[in-house]
Parts: C-alpha cells; sequence; structure tokens
C-alpha cells in the first residue's frame, strides 16, 4: 500500500528540475539529488524511533526546498508563468492523498454535502444528506446543521456556506469523489500561482526575483495548507489576483467575471470587490452596470435559496465589528503564537515591514490593499478571525499574492520598475539581511513539514496557546506557552513583541536594515533561546487550568471543545469529587478564580479550602502555595469550574 505514495513522490521530485533546470546546474543537481536518496536509505535503518511517515514528509520536503533553492540559484532556467503553474500542481498532487489521512474537517464537509446534494437531488436542500450521512465521501456521520443555518418555509436544511464552490467541485466530484474535489482545489491553486507569477511579470520584477520569491508563496504556509483542501479561500485568491490584472490592465471581461465569481464565493468578499469596482468604473463610467451586478447578484442569489440577502449574516454583522479592538486585532494577525503571521507564515513579514514605505510599493500592490482595506477594518477586531474551526490566516489567504509582492518589493530593495512605476532605488539599503532570509526559510520548512504530517493540528482550538508551546510544556511540566506573543489570551509576551514590531517597522522606514553577519545573528539567537528555555523552567506567576503544562487526573474541558463560539468563554477545567490535576507555581499567597453553583470543597497541597457558591460568574479564593515543587489541587466535594490562578 505504501509502494504507490513511494513512485508518485519520487516522480515529482524527479520531474521538479527536468522541468526546469539545465546543462551543468541540472546534472549537479542530479548528483545531489541521488546523494541525498543514499542518505535517506541509510538514515532510514537507523531511526526506527521516528514517525516514520512524518520523517517521509520530512524528506519530500527538504528535497523541494532544495530544488527551489536551485531554481532560485540557477543563471539558466527555463522559467514562465505556465511553467510555475505546472510546478506547483506536481506538488500539489502530493498533497491530495496527504489530506485524506484524516477526515475533512471545519467547513469542507459541509461544502461536500452541498455538492453531494446538487448532484444526487439536484436541489441546496441538505435534509436528505443529514438523515443518510453514510453516504457521503466526506467520511463523517457525526455532521448536523450548525447553529443558525437558514431553515425553508417546508423545513429544507439548507447551509449557510455560499453555493458556487460546491458548484465548481461538481467536475472533480464526478470523476473521483473526494480525491477529485481535492484536486480541483489544487487546479485552483495552480492557477493562483499562475496569475501571481503573471502579477509580477505586470509589475516588472525580473525573473530571479520572482523565482526567488516563488516557493515561498507556492509551497509555504498558508497557501500551500489550502492547495487541497475544501475552503474558498485559494479560488477566492485567484480570482482575486485576476480582478487586480484586469483592474490594472482596464480589461472589463476579466476584473468583471473575476470580482463576481469572487463575490459569489462568499458574501464578505462584496467587501474586497467594491473598492475595484469604484477604481475600474472611475476610469470608465460605461461599466456602471457591471459594477451595480456584481455587488447585486450575490446577494439576490442568497435571498433566491434563502430568504435572506445576507444569508445567517445581519447587517450589524456586516457593518459593525464586534469588540475587540483594532490594535488588538492588527497585532494579533501578525504576532499571535498560533495564528499570526510571524509565527505560522513568516516570509510575509517583509510584507509588514514593507508596508511603512507605502509610496515605493508596486501599484498593483497597493491597489490590492486599498481594496482589502474595508474588509480587514470589519475583520480585525473581530473575536472569531481567530478562533472556530479554521486554520491560522484562514480569513487572510485571498491576500497572500499582494502581500507576495509588497515581500518581493521589499526583498529587492525599492519597486520595481514597470510600466506603471517610476522606479527607483535605495542602493540595497530597504533589503532585508540575507541571514534573515535564511532563518525565514528554515523555519518555512519545519513549518510545512508539521502541517502536512499531522494536517488536523491546523485546526488549533484558539485558547492562547500554539503546537510548539504546547509540546514543550508537557515535555518539561512547566507553562512554556507564556513565551509566545498571544492576543487570543493577552500576555506580557504579546506586549513585548508590539513593542519590538514597532522598532522594526520603524527601522524598516528609515531604511535601516542592519546586516547581521551570521556566525554572530546565529549567536545571538542562540543566546536568547537559551534564556527562553531557562525562563520556561520557572514556575509562572499565571496558571491556567485548561493549559498543556497541566496534569489532569480526571474532569473534563470547560468550555467543550466543539462549543460554537468557544473563543467568547473564560477557559477552565471542570473537577467533581475525587479528581485532581497537578501544576507547578511560585510558592506564597494566591488568588484561585472558579465557578461554581453549588458549594465545593478543595484541597491545595496539605491545605483544604470551602468554596462558596457562585450563583453566577466568577468568584475568588485565597489560598496559599507551600514549595515550588508540583502542587496537587483535588476537588473533596462538589464540582468545581477552575478557571486560574494568579501569584501575588
Amino acid at each position: 500500500m505504501m509502494t504507490a505514495p513511494i513512485v508518485h513522490a519520487v516522480v515529482v521530485l524527479t520531474l521538479l528540475p527536468l522541468l526546469t533546470l539545465r546543462g551543468t546546474w541540472l546534472w549537479r543537481y542530479l548528483a545531489i539529488d541521488l546523494a541525498t536518496y543514499g542518505l535517506a536509505w541509510v538514515a532510514w535503518g537507523h531511526a526506527a524511533a521516528i514517525d516514520g511517515y512524518a520523517a517521509s514528509v520530512g524528506f519530500v520536503v527538504v528535497k523541494i526546498a532544495l530544488f527551489s533553492l536551485s531554481l532560485a540559484a540557477a543563471p539558466d532556467v527555463r522559467w514562465s508563468a505556465n511553467r510555475a503553474a505546472i510546478l506547483a500542481i506536481l506538488v500539489y498532487s502530493l498533497l491530495i492523498p496527504a489530506m485524506q489521512r484524516v477526515p475533512i474537517d471545519g467547513d469542507e464537509p459541509f461544502y461536500l454535502l452541498v455538492t453531494e446534494s446538487i448532484v444526487r437531488d439536484f436541489d441546496l436542500d441538505l435534509a436528505n444528506q443529514y438523515r443518510d450521512l453514510s453516504s457521503t465521501a466526506s467520511g463523517r456521520l457525526d455532521l448536523k446543521p450548525q447553529p443558525g443555518d437558514p431553515v425553508g418555509a417546508n423545513g429544507e436544511q439548507y447551509s449557510r456556506h455560499e453555493p458556487l464552490l460546491p458548484i465548481l467541485l461538481i467536475p472533480g466530484y464526478l470523476a473521483a469523489g473526494l480525491p477529485g474535489a481535492l484536486a480541483t482545489i489544487a487546479i485552483f491553486a495552480a492557477l493562483l500561482v499562475r496569475s501571481t507569477v503573471r502579477l509580477f511579470e505586470d509589475e516588472g520584477f525580473d525573473d530571479a526575483t520572482t523565482r526567488a520569491i516563488f516557493p515561498f508563496f507556492a509551497f509555504g504556509p498558508p497557501v500551500v495548507f489550502y492547495a487541497a483542501r475544501i475552503w474558498a479561500e485559494v479560488p477566492a485568491a485567484f480570482f482575486f489576483v485576476e480582478a487586480i490584472r484586469g483592474v490594472r490592465q482596464k480589461r472589463p471581461k476579466r476584473w468583471a467575471s473575476a470580482l463576481l465569481f469572487l463575490s459569489l464565493l462568499k458574501l464578505r468578499f462584496v467587501l474586497v470587490a467594491i473598492p475595484l469596482v469604484v477604481k475600474a468604473v472611475a476610469r470608465s463610467r460605461r461599466h456602471a452596470a457591471i459594477a451595480i451586478a456584481i455587488v447585486g447578484v450575490p446577494l439576490i442569489v442568497l435571498w433566491l435559496i434563502t430568504g435572506s440577502a445576507t444569508n445567517v449574516h445581519s447587517i450589524r454583522d456586516l457593518v459593525a465589528p464586534t469588540a475587540g479592538g483594532p490594535l488588538h486585532g492588527a497585532f494579533g494577525l501578525v504576532l499571535d503564537g498560533a495564528a499570526g503571521i510571524a509565527f505560522q507564515a513568516p516570509f510575509y513579514l517583509l510584507a509588514i515591514f514593507a508596508l511603512v514605505r507605502w509610496r515605493h510599493l508596486p501599484e498593483s500592490a497597493r491597489l490590492g490593499l486599498i481594496a482589502a482595506l474595508p474588509y480587514l477594518i470589519l475583520l480585525i477586531p473581530r473575536s472569531e478571525w481567530h478562533g472556530g474551526w479554521s486554520p491560522p490566516l484562514r480569513y487572510i489567504v485571498f491576500l497572500m499574492p499582494v502581500l507576495a509582492l509588497c515581500g518581493g518589493a521589499m526583498l529587492c530593495g525599492a519597486r520595481a520598475t514597470s510600466p506603471a512605476s517610476d522606479g527607483g532605488s535605495d542602493g540595497g539599503r530597504g533589503r532585508p539581511p540575507s541571514t534573515a532570509l535564511r532563518l525565514i526559510a528554515l523555519y518555512t520548512v519545519g513549518l510545512v513539514i508539521h502541517g502536512v504530517a499531522y494536517p488536523w493540528r491546523l485546526f488549533h482550538i484558539a485558547n492562547g496557546e500554539n503546537v510548539a508551546g504546547e509540546y514543550l510544556s508537557r515535555l518539561y511540566g512547566t507553562d512554556f506557552s507564556r513565551l509566545f506573543p498571544s492576543f487570543i489570551r493577552l500576555n506580557d509576551a504579546a506586549i513585548a513583541g508590539s513593542v519590538l514590531l514597532i522598532l522594526a517597522m520603524i527601522l524598516s522606514a528609515r531604511r535601516r536594515w542592519a546586516t547581521i553577519p551570521a556566525p554572530f545573528a546565529i549567536a545571538l539567537l542562540s543566546i536568547v533561546l537559551a534564556a527562553g528555555f531557562l525562563s520556561g523552567l520557572q514556575p509562572a506567576e499565571r496558571v491556567e487550568f485548561e493549559d498543556a503544562h497541566v496534569t489532569h487526573e480526571g474532569g473534563e474541558l470547560f468550555p467543550h471543545e466543539f462549543t460554537v463560539a468557544r473563543f467568547a468563554y473564560r477557559g477552565g477545567w471542570i473537577l467533581h469529587q475525587g479528581q485532581s490535576l497537578s501544576f507547578v507555581a511560585r510558592p506564597g499567597a494566591a488568588t484561585l478564580h472558579y465557578a461554581s453553583g453549588h458549594p465545593a470543597a478543595i484541597q491545595v497541597g496539605r491545605n483544604v479550602y470551602e468554596l462558596p457558591a457562585a450563583a453566577s460568574g466568577y468568584r475568588s479564593v485565597r489560598v496559599r502555595i507551600g514549595s515550588p515543587e508540583r502542587v496537587v489541587l483535588k476537588c473533596l466535594r462538589g464540582s468545581v469550574n477552575l478557571d486560574r490562578l494568579d501569584s501575588d
């Protein structure tokens, strides 16, 4: 059973250099290629304790990284937008079986249910599908209508998701079921890569720069994590790029069709379409009717299906963001350890730094960012952008081609020369240090290995921890998660990270990137990591009882993992009589926050504490931690929802 995937991977890895490299570089790469297979064969016999599948994924990803390095460095390469798309679809074909190792999750099975309803029943009513889940290709028998899903006058059960993506999946689904549906998204991902490369060409970027950026965009997060998953974001990114190119080139057929499809994919993308429509119509008022159709048709389609032009959303949802704070959301989007650009897609940090030199950005990048601004203004303050069941950065995947363009401008050190721009150069002072790029590349490789080998971990619960923090916390039994910036549960690391980001952007604005020698940078990084490790081993000032470093002997998570809008609750751990948990805390006085509908009693170390009932909300009680050794907290009577422990 393992033979087919291995042969598939070997064929893809062999075709990549044959399609692009030439002459001496090709033979040099093929020699290195054979050597890596030999080393892998030797290492395989001495790695019995390593997860074999994860090791195989790591080997393939490293091979793709080596090819990408050769593609960027080779002086003579066969390169074009079409060839880039072929490279992408070859790599994405490896993702299709990898993503099927576990059942599809999040919105994916619901999109597939709509496709199956259209194919089998020729309607959008999912009542039949929910009654016969054993026939769905998703493999999910636990599906049920989501709260607030539209219901028809005669009991029809509709999906909250717009029907365009399920319609696009029909040919692939009819051809090969779930793999065919995933292949449809992979084709859109390859088209996205082609359009993005063409966008770089339109803005005058040379091939060498485009080839250097290509693997970060096409094979790096977050695009690679959506290239074979049933989400609307990759098709949306493709239509967004085509719309930008159409507006820039004054081609109404291109921008009108692209914006219409973009708006039909997700209602919220109407917010992105409107600025582009205004830009296009301002140049030619003859297209005003097209503009009205682009905005109006999605609303009419939803009204015909569900009886509401805004589907499950209220007008307030669309025009008034929920409380969360724009600064809090903006810094979280960049720095949050579980869902931020810095930790999940570090290449795009270059785009963040490039924003402070707005006038030097390519025209398409400025147009795309302006178009996305209304969408971002409504998104950033919302609590749910980092919650729910979606991989990190899902909400801005459509914007990644534009951010890649900004990163390319930063990489070049100046705006790319194009017919639409006046060029300019800063003598390379704007370029990020090559050492930083190497670190970004290494980190990106690690992210891709992890995300492909364990795709279910992309659906991370928004609880203030990230995967690395959870792993270290479980391994050492202390709170390492507090060292990673969290804007879900604001911590000191988030504040420090925000200050550092502001300083970095000031340096970027002043064009004073420091070229740090690699040995010095590595030594500095090692010192920082060592200091962080030693700090992580120490007891934390605050103990969140649901966190990974706490050892639970019974009880359950609060709220339940699958609770709708889980991010709106104060997370905790519920203990019943006889159950306990243990943790490392600072000795001395502390405040325990809890909730309990009835009186309860707990024991902390050797001390017993009575917990009065809390009619509503949370209460607190003073406790004493006797020593820095591991503390056991046991429920002696009743039940209690433990929120957190704050050391004085």
